[in-house]
């Protein structure tokens, strides 16, 4: 026990700095002159496109992917239309409109109006932690990674949260969205999002009007979502706000209202018309900066924390010669030389989201405790549906500080535990305890009866059942891949969860871990399998797993 627990603390002290080396190498690649194809194609490349064009595979999997010429390989991720999607999808709680929740109100005394206020809010609450684990257990589950990974991407991008939109309706219509134009036409997406009624509360647009322009939306339309900083000028932000007037919300949904709008002539990047928001879109997308700003965007996302001028002109072409149809780009990127230069795989630092989906789905975990994932997420930084501001969450090695380290380690050894015990739950992030979901069910369906008795709801109840998480254990991979002896378990485990190789020091403490200096071991004893869950354990704390 004392050399295991040496051996653990020697993996986890020096984590911070080793990570900073461990990215670092793949930061400072030379740059590649022009999108060329690849034309090396083996298992570690194959794991390497599982890795970043979706949460990361099993051997299995990989060694499938490899089997294919690259080019079906990337079709596979890619046009993933053609997969069936098995997950349920996710049916919200349709509140009547707000001018009926209103006239409600004014019919109640003031008691009771205030009350239905706190039950409609605190439904609205609870509704969203369904949706999060809702989302959670699709990234888990889905046959179609590249579709989740996608609308994880432009979650990031066109951002909108909770806390300001105050409507979980709205906010599961914005990921739907993202999530059917996920590889669509950047264009048809722009002009979505612009309309999207969270996206127009979260930035203040519903009240953009003619005399009175809010340039909320039309700042971040510019510096966030399309062009970058330097690109434009204040009068550009104030005549594309002239011009996105009258976009707005009636009854919860977006309403183009005519007397809201400024029909007058604007003059927006150097061109002069009586725009409307579909024209201030053409022109963006117009400008050579909306591409390489798009460009520079996805590579630091799917390819590397610090790309440089060349990586961005070059796919920045590719997106202007694709006319933004980002299925074609994508399939481009995932296809060429660039993205699968050694020197920028293990590169970027994984995300919570990425951290959390990515581990349940290589050691194959029936995820039960969903809402303790997101817990999880929250903790190291990262909850879904609530991004810190619009700008996103910056990401990289933001995501690794002395807090969120710990979090990220709690998460491994009570996802390795379970969350049944007290201490298991604290540690993955989570409140309540072991009866909280049960607490939750019942609170809610409490909520829906009395809401209906007031307004005549369609009540759905939760939509992710959940119970507590076992505690892991390694036997069906074990069985499945007949692993029998210590190296043939290290070796597996290694390969599964680091997809690389590691040095030779490392292997020989991960080894002495794994089988506590004895000669003997047998990975299917009782013994044995405990011996594993701590191997795993000691990698999913290793700064290489903080990586990919």
């Amino acid at each position: 026990m004392a050399m295991r627990n040496k051996i653990v603390s020697q993996l986890m002290t020096a984590s911070c700095v080793a990570l900073t080396l461990l990215v670092s190498t793949g930061a400072m690649a030379a740059p590649m002159p022009e999108l060329k194809q690849a034309t090396e194609w083996d298992v570690e490349a194959a794991a390497h496109l599982l890795r970043r064009a979706g949460f990361g595979g099993t051997p299995a999997e990989a060694q499938n992917l490899a089997s294919m010429s690259i080019e079906n390989a990337v079709a596979s991720l890619v046009d993933y239309e053609s997969i069936p999607q098995t997950d349920p999808k996710f049916e919200t709680v349709e509140l009547p409109s707000p001018r009926v929740v209103q006239k409600k109100r004014r019919s109640l005394e003031k008691d009771s109006a205030k009350e239905l206020n706190q039950r409609l809010r605190q439904l609205g609450r609870l509704q969203m932690e369904d949706l999060r684990a809702w989302w959670m257990r699709r990234m888990i589950k889905t046959p179609r990674p590249l579709e989740e990974k996608m609308t994880l991407f432009w979650h990031g991008h066109f951002t909108s949260g909770y806390r300001e939109v105050r409507s979980s309706q709205m906010m599961f219509d914005q990921n739907r969205l993202l999530r059917e134009h996920a590889l669509g036409s950047f264009r048809e997406l722009l002009v979505k999002i612009s309309q999207n009624p969270a996206m127009l509360r979260y930035l203040d647009s519903e009240s953009n009007r003619k005399g009175a322009p809010n340039e909320n939306y039309a700042r971040e339309l510019l510096e966030l979502f399309t062009m970058g900083e330097g690109n434009y000028t204040e009068k550009d932000i104030t005549e594309a706000a002239r011009a996105l007037t009258g976009w707005t919300i009636r009854n919860g949904e977006f309403q183009n209202v005519r007397r809201m709008h400024d029909f007058g002539e604007k003059t927006f990047l150097g061109q002069t018309g009586a725009f409307d928001g579909n024209d201030i879109i053409d022109i963006i997308l117009s400008q050579p900066a909306t591409s390489k700003y798009v460009a520079r965007k996805l590579l630091l996302f799917f390819v590397t924390p610090n790309p440089s001028q060349e990586m961005i002109d070059t796919l920045a072409t590719e997106i202007r010669g694709a006319n933004y149809n980002m299925r074609e780009v994508m399939r481009r990127l995932f296809a060429s030389k660039m993205f699968y230069d050694p020197s920028l795989r293990h590169g970027l630092i994984k995300s919570p989201v990425q951290l959390v989906v990515g581990t349940v789905r290589k050691l194959e975990v029936e995820p039960n405790d969903l809402s303790a994932f997101v817990a999880a997420t929250r903790g190291m930084g990262q909850q879904l549906f609530q991004p810190p501001n619009v700008k996103g969450w910056d990401g990289d090695r933001m995501w690794i500080t002395s807090a969120t380290i710990f979090a990220r380690y709690n998460f491994a050894s009570a996802l390795l535990t379970g969350t049944e015990s007290r201490k298991g739950n604290r540690m993955m992030g989570g409140r309540g305890g072991p009866m909280r979901h049960q607490r939750k069910v019942s609170q809610r369906y409490e909520l829906e009866r009395l809401i209906d008795t007031d307004l005549g709801i369609e009540s759905h109840g939760a939509q992710v059942e959940q119970d507590h998480q076992p505690r892991y254990t390694p036997w069906p991979i074990i069985e499945r891949e007949r692993l029998r002896s210590a190296d043939a378990v290290l070796n597996h485990f290694v390969d599964r969860l680091l997809g690389g190789k590691i040095d030779h020091l490392q292997r020989r403490q991960l080894r002495r871990l794994l089988t506590g200096g004895k000669r003997k071991f047998d990975a299917r004893t009782e013994e044995g399998l405990l011996r594993t869950v701590t191997l795993i354990n000691a990698i999913l704390a290793m700064p290489e797993y903080q990586a990919y």
